[in-house]
């Protein structure tokens, strides 16, 4: 079995099998390395919707800027997506989180953070008003569902 280790290809040392009950050890960091990993990534905002892709949304920090020509909605992708984006040892029973932080960088505009299907939540604030950060916090709540909790804001 080949995985990714920042950035690199290695191999698993015959004998190694990844399973559920290695969540939380050597071979889950092996093969999550890069989901664990704080990214950021940098969106040009252009007319009134952002369509993001799993890494953009899963990066530590989102970075918008310009390009908006009005208030825009920022759509994440499909739940499936972002599951899969994970990891194949992400556990999905509520207990992983992560932080997901959205700057709008002086975009003139305010975004909406929004959902790519009706099987993720957004609970609390979802709007970034231009030069703010906004937080949440990304929990998997089951194999096909995911909330993203609103936990502040700063003004940048």
């Amino acid at each position: 079995m080949k995985y990714l280790q920042l950035g690199v290809l290695q191999q698993v040392p015959a004998g190694m099998v990844a399973d559920k009950a290695a969540d939380f050890g050597l071979i889950a960091l092996m093969s999550n390395a890069n989901a664990y990993a704080a990214l950021y990534t940098t969106v040009a905002t252009a007319g009134t919707n952002s369509n993001l892709t799993a890494v953009q949304a899963l990066s530590g920090l989102l970075r918008m800027t310009t390009g908006a020509s009005g208030g825009f909605t920022i759509t994440l992708p499909a739940t499936s997506v972002l599951i899969s984006a994970g990891g194949p040892t992400i556990p999905t029973d509520g207990t992983f989180s992560k932080v997901c932080r959205f700057l709008n960088d002086n975009v003139g505009q305010t975004g909406t953070l929004t959902v790519g299907d009706a099987s993720t939540t957004i609970t609390g604030t979802a709007t970034i008003a231009t030069d703010t950060r906004r937080d949440f916090i990304m929990t998997i709540t089951s194999p096909t569902t995911i909330t993203f909790q609103n936990i502040g804001s700063a003004a940048i």
